[in-house]
């Protein structure tokens, strides 16, 4: 992942890009990154750097620097926010999804226990999405579109199969 990620840079590609790995791996990510690269330049985060005091400070840093890569823990990773549009649109998107199905089950005659459970999903999914345009922004982190990150890598990836969009 490491060379793909220099050699796309090289070629013009992607311009910064991100390393998800496991929070206990992160320092030795970068030790070998800098072992084949030893002139990339590479910004790893540590647990102070995502704490409430400076998260945003350092998203902010990762927005504006000209890093190679950054090299974060998955818990970190998911402590950065998505947009509010982006939010509302994957749950219009999930909604619609969801809408399409209870339709194409009715259709086919399925059992109502489906149609049921579904039409519960529907509603708990609309409520979010309620909730998402009653409130206010929480802080004023930078957002991940904002970060101007081109390329994600995900070490262990498995961690995010099957996993729900989350928008929250």
């Amino acid at each position: 992942m490491v060379a793909a990620s220099m050699e796309a840079k090289r070629l013009g590609l992607c311009q910064k890009s991100l390393f998800v790995v496991p929070n206990h791996l992160t320092e030795q990510w970068a030790s070998e990154f800098l072992r084949l690269y030893p002139s990339a330049n590479i910004l790893v985060t540590t647990k102070k750097d995502f704490e409430t005091n400076n998260r945003k400070k350092f998203c902010a840093r990762i927005a504006t620097g000209d890093y190679d890569a950054i090299i974060m823990g998955h818990s970190q990773f998911e402590r950065i926010p998505i947009s509010r549009e982006r939010q509302e649109r994957l749950l219009y998107e999930q909604i619609d999804e969801i809408t399409e199905g209870i339709a194409e089950v009715q259709a086919s005659g399925g059992e109502r226990f489906t149609v049921k459970q579904l039409e519960r999903t529907r509603k708990s999914l609309e409520a979010r999405l309620e909730k998402l345009q009653a409130e206010g922004r929480k802080d004023d982190v930078v957002t991940f579109e904002q970060l101007g990150v081109d390329r994600l890598f995900v070490d262990e990836a498995h961690n995010y199969k099957n996993r729900a969009k989350r928008c929250a």
